[in-house]
Parts: C-alpha cells; structure tokens; sequence
C-alpha cells in the first residue's frame, strides 16, 4: 500500500478497534457500524477525502486483512481493544499455532502464560513466518512460541478464526507453550 493509504489505514483501525468515540460512532457489540456513518463522521474529524472506494483499495491492497465491509456496515476483523463479540463461533484448531513476541515479554509468557493485555483476546498466528513478522514490531529479533492450539482445545480453550490467518482465544496458559 501506498503512504496514503497505509495512514487512512492506521486511522480507520485507531477508530474501529480502539477509539469508535473519538470521532462520535458507536460499533455494535460485533464491532460494526454504519459506513456512511463513518465516512461522513471520519471526513469531519480527519479532513482526510475517505470513501467507500478508499476504503475497499485499502481492503483489497492489505495481506492483513483488517476490515469487512458487509451490506452497509464496516468492522475491523480483529484486535479490538473494545469489547465485541466474535462474528464466527469457535473452532477447533490446527494441532500448532504461533506467537511473536518481545524477550523482554517471553520472560513472563513463560511463567504467566500468553494474556489478552488491552485487547479482546490473544492473536495467535497460523504459522511461524506470520509470528516472526508480528513480533518484529516489538523486537527486531522476536522470540516466537508454539502453542499446542489442540490440546488446549481439548482442555476446553475456545478458539475463533479470522479471514487473515489470525486465531483468536481468551487466554494461553503456559503449559502448552513451547519457546521456539
């Protein structure tokens, strides 16, 4: 994506994860909202030319896939620090996922095991490449985890996937994590 276009980006998911107030929206409680809504309210704060044709370039120039846009509503797919209920209902995972992170925060993942923090859940990547790549934002080297998403299926952990690769989950307790 363009500079553009990777600010408008940054921007819609400051609002739709995090701040839908900050320019007067409300989300339901699975995180849509009415995208002319959004737009206009978007284009008053920001004085930034967003559209709906703005937004699906965004939506199809990102391996991320962040947003949905569904009839005539948005949402962002996941990493909300807001509550929303998931859209999908859970499912079992594959036998392994993966989580990227700092050294500074694998010390206590170890011991306390992964916790949701200032988000809905925890963001488990389908593979590791996926994991390294998430964890660089906090460490140019990061210390990836395997987590044995089955078996901590099997012990009751519900997980939700998204369109991106991106499995979602409540809490990861350190027994089924292994420091790659």
């Amino acid at each position: 994506m363009d500079h553009r276009l990777t600010r408008l980006s940054k921007r819609l998911s400051f609002i739709l994860r995090h701040h839908p107030e900050k320019i007067g929206i409300k989300l339901d409680q699975y995180g849509r909202t009415d995208l002319a809504n959004l737009i206009q309210q978007f284009n008053r704060h920001y004085g930034t030319p967003i559209s709906r044709s703005t937004i699906e370039e965004i939506i199809r120039q990102s391996d991320k896939q962040r947003y949905a846009i569904e009839g005539a509503t948005i949402r962002a797919l996941y990493g909300h620090s807001v509550p929303v209920k998931p859209l999908t209902p859970p499912q079992m995972p594959p036998v392994y996922l993966y989580h990227g992170t700092s050294h500074a925060a694998a010390k206590l993942i170890e011991t306390e095991g992964l916790k949701k923090m200032d988000r809905d859940f925890v963001h488990l990547s389908a593979n590791p490449q996926m994991a390294i790549q998430v964890g660089q934002r906090r460490d140019p080297h990061p210390v990836v985890f395997k987590v044995a998403a089955q078996a901590a299926a099997h012990h009751q952990f519900l997980f939700y996937p998204t369109k991106s690769g991106v499995w979602l989950v409540d809490s990861m307790p350190a027994q089924f994590l292994t420091r790659l």
